[in-house]
């Protein structure tokens, strides 16, 4: 019976993968940006831009990402950090880097989060609510800024009539756990999120990347301002959701110009990334949870299993699985080359699928134990932060 049931869910995800390999715009990862000389010299005069960046604990990583901002040449901008109760300097690294620059940058010491506010959305409303920009960049603080990317954005978002932007950082896969792990993460959000889609005003398809997000002031004052999606955990996609569906476009990319410097080292940083917010996508629900896990084992299990059944001996099980774990790396392909990496890591996706699911039911036992999390606090449903 055994046997009868892996080869039936073979056949499932043979036929499924196939399925897929005819939906390219899930996995060819053709939404890219990069930074262009060609567009930032037709704009004139520049509209003004204000760049707020929430930061909690991140001393760190100020002295490599404070100075990329600084360095920026967009003519009318101002930076804004709000530091959200650090406990290791942030604020005052901020203001040691920044007075070695002639740019204009406020430090903000952020107030405590209100009821009913994220915390970071509540960092960003205290830096909303005295910049001046008419466009407004949400950065956080470990995203390195390559030159000229904010008129690069800016230009973007002009010429191609966008009222909010969003790019993709370029994530860390030094050590063995973010190769193995970072370039299916942004497999699976590609796959949930088409790119192409999420640009699409056709489509309902909404996100955006909380890294690095243009958006109008007029676009963010339409929708009624943060306060909005103020609870909101996913508040990048709740955001992109609420100003495409006022009938405003939008747009993601993938991009290089945009640099995560936060490593990935080891297996618990990716795991408290992806359990912080996984239970959430699936809007909290039990039933989508289980439905999940049946369809990632179905999906990225069962092939590998019949593989290794079929070297057992029984030989029914190689056909289905083979397709199934082919076409799979074939969809896993265009990613694997965008991070740079050994074209045979095309096959690990079985694995990370696996460890995806693990951390998909993690996050849904911390939802059970009212835990949240955000750059090292943890947040129960009563707002009691335990450090």
């Amino acid at each position: 019976m055994g046997s009868l049931i892996l080869f039936i869910f073979g056949i499932i995800s043979a036929i499924t993968w196939l399925v897929l390999l005819c939906m390219p715009k899930r996995w060819r990862i053709s939404e890219r940006w990069d930074i262009t000389d060609e567009l930032r010299e037709r704009i004139h005069p520049w509209p003004t831009l204000s760049v707020i960046i929430p930061a909690r604990n991140e001393s760190a990583s100020l002295p490599i990402t404070l100075p990329s901002w600084l360095k920026q040449d967009y003519p009318a901008s101002e930076v804004i950090l709000v530091d959200d109760e650090s406990i290791d300097g942030t604020a005052e690294n901020a203001r040691k880097i920044s007075a070695q620059s002639n740019c204009k940058v406020q430090v903000l010491d952020g107030i405590s989060t209100p009821s009913g506010w994220s915390g970071k959305l509540w960092a960003l409303e205290q830096g909303v609510r005295i910049s001046s920009g008419e466009w407004l960049l949400f950065t956080d603080a470990d995203i390195y800024h390559n030159p000229h990317l904010w008129q690069g954005l800016v230009a973007k978002a002009i010429a191609e009539q966008r009222e909010l932007v969003s790019l993709m950082a370029l994530l860390d896969t030094r050590g063995f756990w973010a190769r193995l792990l970072i370039p299916a993460f942004v497999y699976f959000f590609h796959f949930l999120y088409p790119f192409t889609e999420v640009q699409d005003m056709r489509s309902k398809t909404s996100a955006a990347a909380g890294g690095c997000i243009l958006v109008s002031r007029k676009a963010l004052n339409a929708i009624g301002g943060i306060a909005s999606y103020c609870d909101a955990w996913i508040d990048d996609i709740a955001l992109a959701i609420r100003i495409k569906r006022a009938g405003m476009p939008i747009s993601l990319s993938l991009t290089k110009s945009a640099i995560s410097i936060r490593p990935y080292f080891g297996l618990r940083e990716i795991w408290n990334m992806v359990a912080r917010n996984a239970f959430a996508q699936l809007h909290y629900s039990w039933l989508l949870l289980m439905g999940t896990a049946t369809g990632l084992f179905i999906l990225f299990v069962s092939p590998v299993a019949g593989i290794a059944a079929s070297a057992s001996g029984k030989k029914g099980m190689l056909i289905p699985s083979g397709i199934a774990l082919v076409s799979m790396a074939f969809t896993y392909f265009p990613t694997i080359r965008f991070f740079n990496l050994n074209a045979g890591r095309i096959f690990s996706l079985p694995v990370a699928g696996l460890l995806y699911l693990a951390m998909t039911f993690s996050s849904a036992w911390n939802y059970l134990l009212g835990w949240r999390e955000w750059r090292g606090s943890r947040k129960n449903n009563a707002n009691k932060t335990i450090l």
